[in-house]
């Protein structure tokens, strides 16, 4: 008898063995109920970011760190000044200052060039003071580029042509004038040298565009439409980019 319970007690003490050793297993990391034992973040706490990783893509927008081109473009008369009169009865300043804004819009997103204008409004600038020339000079600009519509007594007269007076200009005469003909579609009166304040007084490579006569029908009929406008802009800017060499 005494034999059986011996026997008795050492299975109870196997079974309880085998119990403590699958409990130790499923406390270590297992699962009551389906529910995790870790504990999570408290509600409102931020996760810790994902390290960087090297493999992935980087941003490609960099400041630009070269150089700069100042570019004056000047719309011509202004103010008391009004310049020609269209056989409509418009104003040339504001044709003038019209294609001015166009032209600097056109760079606004381009950080190797700048447009500064000698006037922003219709203000009245007097040649006497060579206010034009000496903001170009003090900047110093890298180009000029004043902008006119022309006129005359025969209203027949038409076309475009830009004018130079150094000779280190005529190269970037002869460059705009290549790119503004063709935009603005009219007679090619071509490249000639002018003895007018503007460019005899620049020290840099300077050009004053006539883009039409404002006294013929036909050229005021193109000259102050919306499409003109743009096309003789974005030309400008081109020559610009070729003249300088930028990309």
């Amino acid at each position: 008898m005494r034999k059986m319970y011996l026997i008795a007690a050492a299975w109870l003490t196997l079974l309880l063995l085998a119990a403590c050793s699958n409990g130790a297993d499923s406390g270590s990391g297992g699962n009551i109920d389906g529910t995790s034992l870790s504990a999570g973040p408290a509600e409102g706490t931020a996760l810790p970011a994902p390290a960087a990783r090297s493999d992935q893509p980087q941003s490609s927008s960099q400041p630009y760190l070269g150089k700069v081109y100042k570019v004056v473009v000047d719309p011509g008369h202004g103010g008391e000044d009004p310049g020609a009169v269209s056989v409509s009865g418009r104003m040339e300043k504001d044709f003038n200052l019209g294609l001015s804004e166009k032209i600097a819009a056109n760079v606004e997103q381009d950080p190797q060039l700048e447009i500064l204008l000698t006037r922003t409004g219709d203000a009245f600038i007097s040649s006497q003071e060579l206010f034009r020339p000496q903001f170009a000079n003090n900047l110093p600009a890298d180009l000029f580029i004043s902008i006119h519509g022309n006129t005359y007594e025969d209203a027949s007269a038409s076309g475009t042509e830009t004018f130079y007076y150094h000779e280190e200009s005529l190269a970037w005469a002869e460059t705009i004038h290549k790119h503004v003909i063709q935009a603005t579609g009219l007679k090619d009166r071509g490249v000639k040298k002018g003895n007018f304040f503007v460019l005899r007084d620049t020290v840099m490579p300077s050009v004053l565009l006539e883009l039409g006569y404002l006294t013929n029908p036909g050229d005021e009929a193109k000259l102050w439409t919306f499409g003109f406008q743009e096309s003789v802009a974005s030309a400008v800017v081109d020559a610009v980019r070729e003249y300088l060499g930028l990309d």
